[in-house]
């Protein structure tokens, strides 16, 4: 597990040394890293989260497969982001950790309710957390992972104030951004009003997984391999 947690994040220290990079194989690398520390971090503070690894660890690894397929390392800075840009950076990876933890842990449930229903107990559902210990996993996720994202959105219009720009720059990233805070934002709120759990919130969460990945990677996909 140690090694699975730090040999991306290695590998992206050492890509680093030639210059900050900015391709989407680069992109999936520093994703799946932020992800794999955070989800050591959480499974040290919480153990059941250790459950998820038969559906985290696969899922980074095709990201991986994906990254070496698709690098082409020639989307090169001539020095790193200034400060406020690196913190927007961290704040982002870091967003997007959370919710990919968090919409694993809602596929967790889905699989898990399944195999309940269906009195099929496979191989990776036996493996899983319960139910109960994944929606809690889940929520918790998602509120740290509003606040982040809340962060992110700050210090992304104090990049655009300190730059004279708009507060808000109406393309595809920052509406996707918004929609994620707004659907994660929904979904806290209706689960403190009126309970909302099981599929119902499943399915929001990973609405809003896919909306920040459509936000980050997916952008990065489209400017990087689609238009490049």
């Amino acid at each position: 597990m140690t090694l699975a947690v730090f040999g991306p994040v290695v590998w992206c220290i050492m890509a680093l040394q030639a210059g900050w990079r900015t391709d989407f194989a680069f992109t999936l690398w520093v994703s799946v890293a932020g992800t794999l520390l955070l989800y050591g971090m959480v499974a040290l503070a919480a153990p059941i989260a250790r459950s998820l690894a038969v559906l985290v660890l696969p899922y980074l690894a095709s990201l991986i497969l994906l990254a070496i397929l698709l690098d082409s390392g020639d989307r090169m800075l001539s020095g790193a982001p200034d400060p406020w840009i690196l913190v927007h950076i961290v704040l982002a990876v870091t967003t997007y950790a959370l919710i990919t933890l968090s919409a694993l842990a809602a596929l967790s449930v889905f699989v898990k309710e399944r195999a309940l229903k269906s009195r099929r107990n496979d191989a990776v559902s036996r493996r899983l957390p319960p139910v109960a210990e994944a929606e809690r996993l889940q929520d918790h996720l998602m509120m740290v992972g509003e606040v982040v994202l809340g962060f992110g959105v700050a210090t992304g219009i104090a990049i655009h104030v300190h730059r004279g720009d708009p507060l808000l720059a109406l393309d595809h990233k920052t509406l996707l951004t918004i929609a994620a805070f707004l659907v994660i934002g929904g979904l806290i709120v209706l689960q403190r009003l009126v309970g909302l759990r099981g599929r119902l919130a499943a399915q929001l969460v990973m609405i809003a997984y896919l909306l920040v990945t459509l936000g980050y990677p997916g952008v990065k996909f489209v400017t990087d391999i689609l238009e490049g």
